[in-house]
């Protein structure tokens, strides 16, 4: 998300009102179309299937596979995510955009081994029809792509073309739907697995296509990237363990005694699985709003304070710039969580009238709304601490969060209460943490800027460096200095 409010305070700057919501809905998009594609292709399908007729197994079967396909391909480059993202903004810093390309490519392949050979061996023991089994497969890979593509997309200022691509995608899959609907009499998942991977393929199409535009040259240092696994290991913990975090518990709860089999393949839990669904879509708001608000405005303020620091300034004026840009974070900071209490308050609300859940479901369902309110707020502070390059914080925020959630995830599966505490107390608990590194960060934020550097470069080749650059020597390529 860090690199896309640096081109949205433009949008923002132009109309105070229209300029505002225009890069909230954007920076959605942005942020979010992968999952918002996923959500809408997945309930008209279900709606679709139940419309027609098929069998529960059916909409069952769509379900598990499409939300199966979405958190694995989450958790596979969840780590490597992270790793990219600073590579190519260090590229672009040093003006060597060529690199971004070539690092697209080779982050691609180097995904699509990985996932396709897992993928690969998951539905080898599967009992599906071979058909299916190649549409459900294709959908995953389409998915890590998506994932991968999210990180270059974010440099891309031409925000209405990745607009397009998703929405595009969307009326593709959407339309499809609507054909096998009037075609087929008796309609099946892998049918609208068909339709939902043909809408991704148009989206991947079209944002690849955006960033060949934005970075049309390229050479063969496909693997140069990897050298910061070396280089920055946090980073790559730091990405692995949100998604742990994100869908570690719910693992566990697929391992209990409330478990259900879907085609002797998935494993779900609906009692859990569909509660914890709606509670994620309660804090999209803030992760938008984090972008549009806290970067457009904060980001100025922090620009000027470090051109201080390296320019010729008295320590007075140094000193104003720091308070300026501290207070300027936390007035931004306060608003996106009065602006999340909102929603969240909302979700809840709406959770007891008019999303379909039952009783149980609903005391669920409240409890996590709560905990990702925490999370979420976590969640922004852990940015907060990565863009000042608090690395080792950000590590002990999310290790704590994810230890906690497991940990207690577990209890509750062995003892018994209700699902929503474990995110409630992990949510709570990793919010206390950011804030007390946070304001651990602050009040020693001259020595973490002027005393934390190393006095000498050191110069190592590390492992990851010599294995980038082999890899690059088979394709052709030359490492960049």
């Amino acid at each position: 998300m860090a690199g896309i409010g640096f081109q949205l305070k433009k949008l923002v700057g132009k109309e105070k009102f229209y300029g505002g919501l225009r890069a909230f809905v954007y920076s959605s998009v942005i942020i979010s179309g992968p999952m918002i594609l996923c959500i809408v292709q997945l309930l008209i399908g279900q709606k679709l299937l139940s419309l027609s007729g098929a069998e529960l197994f059916e909409r069952e079967l769509l379900l598990s596979t499409t939300m199966y396909s979405f958190v694995f391909s989450q958790v596979i480059t969840g780590g490597l995510l992270m790793v990219v993202t600073r590579y190519v903004s260090d590229q672009i810093y040093m003006n060597k955009e060529e690199n971004v390309m070539s690092s697209l490519y080779g982050s691609i392949a180097i995904i699509l081994v990985i996932g396709g050979s897992i993928s690969t061996a998951f539905y080898s023991f599967s009992p599906l029809g071979t058909t299916f089994k190649i549409v459900a497969y294709l959908l995953f890979i389409e998915l890590l792509i998506t994932n991968i593509l999210a990180i270059y997309i974010s440099a891309v200022k031409k925000y209405m073309h990745i607009v397009k691509a998703y929405g595009f995608g969307a009326i593709t899959s959407i339309s499809a739907m609507g054909l096998c609907l009037k075609i087929f009499n008796t309609l099946k998942a892998e049918y609208f697995l068909v339709c939902m991977a043909a809408g991704f393929i148009i989206a991947i199409v079209l944002l690849i296509r955006s960033v060949k535009e934005r970075f049309p040259k390229a050479n063969k240092n496909y693997f140069d990237f990897l050298s910061y696994i070396q280089k920055y290991p946090s980073l790559f913990f730091i990405g692995l363990f949100y998604v742990i975090s994100l869908f570690g518990h719910i693992f566990i709860v697929w391992s209990s005694d409330i478990q259900e089999k879907v085609g002797d393949t998935f494993v779900m839990a609906p009692l859990y699985d569909v509660p914890i669904f709606y509670a994620y879509l309660s804090i999209i708001p803030a992760m938008v709003m984090f972008v549009v608000s806290m970067e457009t405005s904060f980001f100025e303020a922090y620009k000027k304070y470090y051109e201080k620091v390296s320019g010729e300034y008295s320590l007075g004026e140094i000193s104003e710039a720091r308070k300026k840009m501290f207070h300027v974070l936390t007035r931004e900071l306060v608003y996106i969580m009065e602006f999340q209490l909102i929603f969240t308050i909302l979700a809840i609300a709406l959770g007891t009238t008019i999303i379909p859940l039952t009783i149980e479901q609903r005391a669920i369902f409240n409890v996590l709304v709560i905990g990702n309110y925490f999370f979420i707020i976590m969640f922004v502070l852990m940015q907060i601490l990565l863009y000042f390059d608090d690395r080792k914080g950000a590590v002990i925020v999310i290790s704590t969060f994810m230890s906690v959630s497991l940990l207690s995830m577990t209890v509750i599966v062995l003892f018994g209460g209700n699902y929503g505490l474990a995110s409630f107390i992990s949510g709570m608990i990793g919010l206390i943490t950011a804030f007390l590194r946070l304001f651990h960060y602050v009040k020693n934020h001259e020595y973490y800027t002027f005393c934390s550097q190393p006095l000498f470069p050191v110069d190592k080749t590390s492992f990851m460096d010599r294995f980038a650059h082999r890899m690059n020597r088979l394709n052709g390529g030359e490492r960049g200095n």
